[in-house]
């Protein structure tokens, strides 16, 4: 097909890169549905998002638009900014990045911000199964460490401590679970940002990412709860894209052990919404 590249496995969970006609139709279609896209961009080393509609395509510009929140307040975002968008249509996930190259006022009744993008040279395309939780086999033992990196709601409060471990329950392409010690839970709060690291597989490299805390939950055991975490700004640089590629290729091994085991995928609403570790938090077998 025309404009299409494939990245990854053979797996139905892989990544397709779109160019030039393929993109510029996902674009169409989302601006004549004034499709709901999430914006992402780095401010003062914290990643912050925002939802956004797309309004129109002119040329090599897509104008999105804000929408307005319970307190609306202007995106701090400037021109020539790096940003990344990812947008839901119908079974399928687009995520590219961007920069910013102008502002305009706002042609509809809200009060949303009009931003004016230039259009991406690719998209990466993958099917929004991909965001649906795998667990991590049981054959594995895959430790996470993750640390404090602050509050989306310009919190000022610190934790009585700033880095932790956990174990990895299950993964999507959105985030991670955590099962983490119970005395711990004190120190975690929605919206809380933490750094993540974690090591797949014990022959691989550690994977570095950011992420939101988006639910917190009892475990099953008592004497641990989970951690709900979402990636953030996997979308707005080749780095963090390349970063995504790794956890799809992930989730497609764990797959495959589980289907081993005869064990099928976890399908759940929605995935919780994980970096890269020294030797000690690696994953391991015990089989």
């Amino acid at each position: 097909m025309v404009g299409i590249e494939m990245q990854g496995t053979d797996s139905m969970n892989d990544v397709e890169i779109l160019k030039s006609e393929e993109l510029r139709e996902v674009l169409e279609k989302a601006v004549q549905k004034n499709t709901a896209a999430v914006l992402s961009h780095l401010s003062k080393g914290q990643w912050h998002t925002t939802n956004i509609a797309l309004r129109a395509m002119t040329g090599h510009t897509l104008h999105v638009e804000t929408i307005e929140q319970e307190s609306p307040h202007p995106v701090n975002i400037e021109i020539n900014q790096p940003v990344g968008l990812c947008i839901h249509q119908e079974f399928n996930k687009y995520i590219f990045e961007t920069v910013v190259i102008g502002f305009e006022t706002s042609k509809s009744q809200t009060k949303g911000q009009r931003i004016l993008l230039d259009l991406p040279e690719s998209i990466d395309r993958m099917q929004r199964r991909a965001y649906n939780r795998t667990q991590v086999p049981k054959s594995l033992n895959v430790r996470v460490l993750f640390w404090h990196r602050g509050y989306s709601d310009e919190s000022r409060q610190v934790p009585l401590e700033n880095y932790w471990q956990g174990s990895l329950l299950n993964i999507s392409a959105g985030g991670i679970q955590i099962a983490v010690d119970f005395d711990q839970k004190p120190n975690f709060k929605i919206g809380q940002l933490v750094g993540l690291q974690f090591t797949p597989m014990s022959y691989q490299k550690p994977i570095h990412v950011e992420g939101q805390v988006r639910h917190i939950a009892q475990g099953v055991e008592g004497q641990k709860f989970c951690i709900g975490i979402e990636f953030i700004g996997l979308e707005a640089s080749g780095q963090g894209r390349r970063k995504l590629r790794r956890i799809i290729n992930t989730i497609n091994n764990y797959e495959k052990k589980n289907r081993r085991r005869g064990k099928k995928p976890e399908v759940l609403l929605n995935s919780p919404g994980q970096t890269e570790t020294l030797s000690p938090f690696g994953a391991s077998e015990h089989e």
